[in-house]
């Protein structure tokens, strides 16, 4: 899986968010395996002193999660961020395995 970490309008502290959010993508990276590339993009406001964060994960060659986040500390936006990230690859999930279920319980009765 690839991780790409985007900056945007950066200052100072921005080594260090860059690590956090490539380790909080490795751990999305163990929970699902089969996410074959997350994106995710850090945009630094400083007059109004905000954070957004968004996260784009690819599953299997299609866009799978898009979410968006807004905060006034930077870990923090990273962590909602990818939190909402795995609730959607969650309900992708599970949706894919009903689907794989009914076909194979719709097989099963015409046989």
């Amino acid at each position: 899986m690839s991780i790409e970490v985007t900056m945007r309008h950066s200052d100072v502290k921005i080594e260090a968010l860059k690590d956090y959010a490539e380790k909080r993508m490795a751990q999305l990276k163990e929970r699902f395996p089969k996410v074959t590339k997350v994106a995710i993009v850090i945009d630094v406001d400083v007059k109004k002193h905000m954070y957004m964060a968004e996260v784009v994960a690819n599953r299997l060659g299609e866009t799978a999660v898009g979410a968006k986040e807004f905060s006034e500390s930077g870990k923090s936006v990273i962590d909602t961020a990818a939190a909402r990230a795995e609730r959607q690859l969650l309900k992708m999930r599970v949706k894919a395995r009903k689907g794989t279920v009914r076909k194979q319980r719709a097989s099963s009765v015409k046989n």
